[in-house]
């Protein structure tokens, strides 16, 4: 059970890291359109859950299972999710963006 739970952890820094840049020294971009921020699109229903059981699972390293059961979710099917988001490079981005 510990091996998965490394595992876990490790697959979602994994997808977090992929969807970062390099520069790390950029400043933000401003909006200059005149449209008001609020008006961005919210991230893909899956990535919206993956987000949520990633960030439960950082809170409570030690309750895998039961987040995982609380989000209709296996090992292997938040695996198979965190795959998914990866292939997609607007999801992975959306999914690191949405990680603080």
């Amino acid at each position: 059970m510990t091996n998965r739970m490394l595992m876990l952890a490790y697959s979602v820094s994994l997808i977090a890291a992929c969807g970062r840049s390099g520069g790390g020294s950029k400043a933000p971009e401003q909006h200059t359109s005149g449209t008001p921020a609020t008006e961005q699109t919210a991230p893909p229903a899956d990535v919206q859950l993956a987000v949520a059981v990633a960030q439960a699972i950082s809170a409570s390293p030690t309750k895998v299972d039961s987040i995982l059961s609380a989000h209709g979710l296996t090992h292997a099917g938040l695996d198979s999710l965190m795959y998914t988001i990866a292939a997609d490079s607007a999801k992975a981005a959306a999914y690191t963006a949405a990680r603080p």
